[in-house]
């Protein structure tokens, strides 16, 4: 049986500062806006339509807080080959220890990352367009190998 080489994380070094994505913004306020109608069109009874329609509006304040730009409190990730991690806070701007979180996914072409800062939990939303092939395609086996 050949031997297999262990895995380290020494290949998967990434350093992360996203630039903003105005097409998966313009795709997150059109879900939201249709969220926030549909009960409307669906001729739901108008306190619980009302209910909902402030559902899809809150949701979409919590979806655009995910999305890179300077709106985002998250604005670089360092993720260096001996597993640690550090978080680059825009309020602060100084590197601070952190742990990608257990809610961090890779999709082919989307990775959800999910960063514990403190007691805080911080995140971002990616799109391949948004990172370098290469440094999307380190975070990506990053992300599945820790989470």
């Amino acid at each position: 049986m050949p031997r297999m080489r262990p895995l380290s994380m020494t290949s998967f070094a990434a350093a992360i500062e996203p630039a903003a994505s105005p097409r998966l913004a313009a795709a997150a306020l059109l879900v939201h806006i249709v969220a926030g109608t549909t009960p409307w069109l669906a001729r739901v009874d108008a306190p619980l339509a009302t209910l909902l329609s402030l559902a899809a509006i809150a949701g979409l304040v919590l979806t655009v807080c995910r999305l890179p730009g300077r709106h985002c409190s998250l604005s670089a990730l360092d993720l260096d080959a001996g597993g640690d991690c550090h978080a680059r806070l825009l309020q602060s701007g100084d590197w601070i220890c952190a742990k990608l979180g257990a809610g961090s996914r890779a999709y082919p072409s989307l990775a959800i990352v999910d960063i514990q800062v403190g007691g805080r939990r911080y995140g971002w939303v990616l799109p391949r367009a948004a990172l370098p092939p290469g440094e999307f395609r380190r975070l990506k086996a990053r992300i599945r190998l820790t989470c």
